[in-house]
């Protein structure tokens, strides 16, 4: 394998699921940018690292504009305001179908998983060179 970090196979270039991430935290209730990131970067998907704000605002931004979220300003408690996030109908409706896409693709993956865990057993591919 030419370049082992760089390969797909890591996973690092996997989709990091920022859209559903988002929209599950706000199907618990509201919160401002800074709490969503947090509450992100605790998630498998980010591996520990901190997510890229600048793109948690911008899907935010997206989301907004397609009405799955929407936004309000409430004054801090020792600072300044801060824009808070809700989840909206029409994103619940979305999350929804996240919801549904993803546990598709979760049993495609198991069924991939499946196939490559047989094959390994009846033929040990890393010694047939």
């Amino acid at each position: 394998m030419p370049n082992a970090n760089q390969c797909a196979c890591t996973g690092k270039t996997l989709p990091r699921l920022l859209r559903p991430g988002i929209m599950a935290f706000l199907a618990q209730g509201d919160a401002h940018g800074y709490q969503i990131a947090q509450h992100l970067s605790g998630m498998r998907m980010f591996a520990g690292r901190e997510p890229d704000h600048a793109g948690i605002y911008r899907a935010l931004k997206e989301m907004a504009d397609q009405g799955l979220v929407a936004s309000s300003w409430q004054p801090g408690d020792a600072g300044p305001s801060k824009r808070v996030f809700a989840l909206t109908e029409a994103g619940r409706d979305c999350l929804e179908t996240w919801l549904s896409t993803l546990c598709d693709y979760r049993d495609a993956i198991n069924e991939l998983l499946a196939l490559m865990r047989r094959a390994k057993q009846e033929n040990d591919w890393r010694n047939d060179r």
